[in-house]
């Protein structure tokens, strides 16, 4: 997925395994131990690290996890961010079909 989020958007910043904490600021104990030790699995920021996106990953291993995932998606959804899952590694253009930009040759610089 790293590769594929990296290649797809490689005017971004691609960072995996970014914990919640990195993300979510609170000064309430009881509210950090709602997200403490979670982890996203991938984050893509423009070049000054302004996160553009919180990419999860669902493998078999979230099979019976929707109330579990809605409710992490929904910290990081109050919070501001963009959540997109997917249950495999979507190609290049699913994503850019996604962040609604235009296919990578419309993107390319011209050549001639």
């Amino acid at each position: 997925m790293h590769f594929r989020l990296a290649s797809t958007f490689p005017e971004r910043v691609v960072l995996a395994q970014v914990a919640f904490s990195a993300l979510l600021k609170t000064s309430s104990r009881a509210t950090r131990n709602t997200f403490d030790r979670k982890v996203a699995d991938f984050v893509l920021c423009d070049r000054a690290f302004s996160v553009l996106a919180v990419i999860e990953l669902d493998d078999s291993s979230h099979a019976g996890r929707n109330r579990q995932d809605g409710a992490r998606d929904q910290l990081l959804i109050e919070a501001g961010y963009r959540v997109l899952r997917y249950a495999q590694v979507p190609d290049s253009d699913r994503l850019l079909q996604d962040f609604n930009l235009p296919d990578k040759a419309a993107t390319s610089p011209a050549t001639g």
